[in-house]
């Protein structure tokens, strides 16, 4: 054979495939927006600790951000707070158009 050879995928396949691509996707977007949230969470906290444990007010100002977004993907990697499994939730809720979400009234 001198070619790739085009195999048919069952429809069903592709469905689940196409499924599990956007599973993955919404995950990906919740966790993202959990970071995001507890960068904004760690930077406040941070900036408690005052200047001098980063070495002067220019290198706190610039490193600080650094930090604060490092150590909040690294708690969403551990865990977070537990906004990542709501915000996916929601947002299958809403690309499927089902109103019904676990633990809602309706």
């Amino acid at each position: 054979m001198t070619g790739p050879v085009d195999l048919p995928i069952p429809p069903l396949l592709a469905a689940k495939a196409a499924a599990q691509t956007q599973t993955s996707t919404t995950d990906q977007t919740a966790k993202d927006f959990e970071a995001v949230f507890l960068t904004q969470f760690v930077d406040e906290m941070m900036k408690t600790t005052g200047a001098t444990a980063f070495g002067g007010e220019k290198q706190a100002e610039m490193w600080r951000s650094f930090m604060s977004e490092a150590v909040a993907k690294e708690l969403v990697e551990q865990g977070g707070l537990g906004l990542s499994a709501n915000v996916s939730q929601m947002i299958n809720a809403y690309t499927t158009g089902s109103s019904a979400v676990k633990g809602s009234k309706p």
